[in-house]
């Protein structure tokens, strides 16, 4: 999501414990808050109109997972009772000090407020914030029913603007660039997973099954509405179609074409501080020195970004602050709009200057000059740099603009 949004517009926290004092004036002039706030617990935050955005989870196999990773996490509070030898999944979703834990997690999540459902799920608060909610918590009604905690959840996946399956996860990152008007962002990388094989009793299915008989009802309706969004997208998209054996990537990288406007600048500088359009690209990162952020290209070895500008004559530059090694660096390939152009560099490390000269035919008459990134592989950070990140990288890249 942070790509959408200016980083100077995204709301810092993402835990409640983390959130410090409210101030809804202050916080107004953030655009995007992402977290674990609960399905109306970001409306006392700001009192800015709100589009939510969620992500749902197969429910037997979000209740597998959060088993999973209590028993690999040491920081959760229920791992030393996981970590056990003898302590299985069965026994996971039958002892009464763990079984809580994959209690209906979505329906209770996206019920969950400060007024009419503050018990829906455990909230760790600061005492400044604490403090600021005194007003709100005074007001609390009564624990709702199962049924309406349902019903509220239901009407809160009617109101998303935008929610998605992990099930069905490429689909709904195509759903999310048809609301955003983007392209398509390209395939992603699936972090923070160990999966390893379960053999789950019957008893432990059926026990599942019982703790989540509100979220596997929640999630049956979701899907159906899912898949009815998702034909209303490629339906359409359709008016973007020129030929039948176009791709659903063309259609949305159509329909985002149609939706710039024409820039009358010839010059542009894209800091990853701003919002981006571009594909395989990692979240963006502050670089301690200064105080300015950059990012990785991946998960795989093609990356592409967006930069619109009148066209003209002009020179590339791209700033690389790191890559997996001077020799792969070496191999870097770049393009405009398919068409490559050579590129220099001074230094011969892994931080280097990049300029190419670009010709004004290499850019749209439209004035897309679509940078591609093309690299002999990517590797994980973990395994190139000896650290414990296993994202799959390419190029650091801290800053790309045209000049003329």
């Amino acid at each position: 999501m942070d790509r959408f949004f200016k980083q100077s517009d995204i709301f810092p926290s993402q835990l409640w414990r983390e959130v410090g004092s409210i101030n809804k004036e202050s916080n107004q002039v953030f655009e995007l808050f992402r977290g674990h706030f609960g399905g109306g617990g970001v409306s006392s935050l700001t009192e800015r109109p709100l589009n939510y955005f969620t992500l749902l989870r197969d429910p037997y196999a979000l209740s597998v997972s959060t088993f999973q990773f209590i028993k690999r996490e040491k920081n959760t509070l229920a791992h030393d009772v996981v970590s056990q030898d003898d302590f299985d999944l069965e026994a996971f979703v039958t002892d009464s000090k763990t079984c809580h834990l994959i209690n209906n997690r979505m329906v209770r999540n996206l019920s969950f407020d400060f007024i009419e459902d503050p018990s829906a799920q455990e909230v760790f608060l600061s005492e400044e914030t604490i403090t600021s909610l005194k007003p709100l918590l005074a007001e609390s009604q009564k624990a709702l029913s199962p049924e309406q905690r349902y019903q509220r959840a239901i009407s809160f996946i009617d109101n998303c603007v935008w929610f998605g399956l992990v099930e069905h996860f490429d689909r709904s990152m195509d759903m999310l660039c048809h609301y955003f008007k983007t392209p398509s962002l390209g395939k992603s990388q699936k972090l923070n997973t160990k999966p390893i094989a379960l053999d789950i009793s019957e008893k432990a299915h059926r026990r599942i099954e019982i703790l989540n008989a509100w979220d596997i009802k929640l999630y049956r309706y979701a899907t159906a509405v899912f898949e009815k969004r998702y034909q209303d997208m490629l339906h359409d998209l359709e008016s973007f179609r020129s030929h039948p054996s176009q791709h659903i990537d063309d259609l949305l990288d159509k329909q985002y074409q149609q939706h710039q406007k024409y820039p009358k600048r010839t010059a542009y500088e894209l800091t990853f501080d701003k919002k981006m359009v571009g594909s395989q690209w990692h979240r963006r990162e502050l670089l301690a020195e200064d105080g300015s952020y950059f990012r990785w290209t991946g998960p795989e070895a093609v990356s592409t970004v967006d930069l619109w500008v009148k066209p003209s004559d002009c020179r590339l530059q791209m700033r690389v602050i790191n890559a997996l090694s001077p020799e792969d660096l070496d191999m870097m390939e770049l393009s405009i709009n398919g068409k490559q152009v050579e590129w220099s560099s001074d230094a011969e490390g892994v931080v280097r200057l990049v300029t190419a000269n670009v010709p004004k035919s290499h850019i749209k008459p439209n004035g897309l000059a679509r940078v591609k990134i093309s690299l002999p592989k990517t590797q994980s950070h973990q395994e190139a740099f000896q650290s414990d990140d296993e994202r799959l990288v390419g190029v650091a890249v801290h800053w790309l603009k045209f000049m003329t």
